[in-house]
């Protein structure tokens, strides 16, 4: 049995808002049996996946609290980020981006949340936690804070950072607003979304619905943390969608 979705719609919102809305839109999706169990590819269009202790123990985290499109979108996170990086040439801590770049939507859920804190800045402490608990030293593990924590501030403020901090701002928005394909080529972009789409196979062009529809997940409820631009967002699901059974 198949299952037509077909909504277009264009709306203005910020990264967090769409992230938002999506949590709501995949409400109740089962996300399989084995949530702690993650099988990444060791490269995606050139990317290296890092493989050590700390980055399986953070995509490990990622996969087991998140929702799976999440943490779809936090592994594609890295790997547009990492290919923004690349077209710069510039070089960039391969296992603290991963890291940050894993769990950077963690203060979003409702477990991570602390009255008073932006949402980045739960991901971050989170973050870094993880890293400390690793055993990383302290330098790696604040650089992985301020990737996590600066990941949604203003372009204008990430650009004068380095690498790794850049690198996990830039694949969160290519990855929400759509890669500049003058920076990440199409085929790139393809072998990307190939590796790591959405369960119900979800064409999704820019991203998803307002934060008015959300509620039915664990949520954090504060509207405060840093705002990214606003960017015209256009949403295009018309694709038949096999349904469960």
């Amino acid at each position: 049995m198949k299952t037509q979705l077909c909504v277009e719609q264009v709306l203005t919102m910020n990264r967090r808002d769409a992230l938002l809305g999506l949590m709501t839109v995949f409400a109740g999706r089962a996300l399989g049996a084995d949530l702690t169990s993650v099988a990444l590819p060791s490269s995606v269009a050139a990317i290296e996946i890092p493989r050590t202790a700390l980055t399986r123990a953070a995509a490990s985290l990622s996969r087991r609290t998140c929702p799976e499109f999440l943490f779809n979108h936090c592994m594609r996170t890295f790997l547009f980020g990492a290919l923004h990086e690349r077209h710069h040439g510039r070089t960039y801590h391969a296992e603290a981006a991963f890291v940050a770049a894993a769990l950077h939507d963690l203060g979003l859920l409702k477990f991570y949340e602390t009255e008073g804190r932006p949402f980045e800045v739960d991901s971050a402490n989170a973050a870094e936690q993880l890293a400390l608990q690793n055993g990383v030293l302290p330098n790696v593990a604040s650089l992985i804070w301020n990737a996590a924590a600066m990941h949604d501030m203003r372009w204008a403020i990430v650009e004068k950072q380095n690498p790794t901090v850049e690198l996990v701002a830039a694949g969160a928005s290519a990855d929400v607003a759509g890669p500049d394909e003058e920076m990440i080529p199409r085929a790139a972009t393809e072998e990307v979304l190939a590796a790591l789409s959405d369960p119900v196979r979800l064409q999704i062009v820019r991203t998803l619905v307002s934060a008015e529809l959300r509620g039915s997940l664990e949520l954090g409820s504060r509207e405060d943390g840093h705002r990214g631009a606003q960017a015209d967002v256009t949403l295009s699901l018309a694709r038949p969608v096999a349904s469960a059974g």
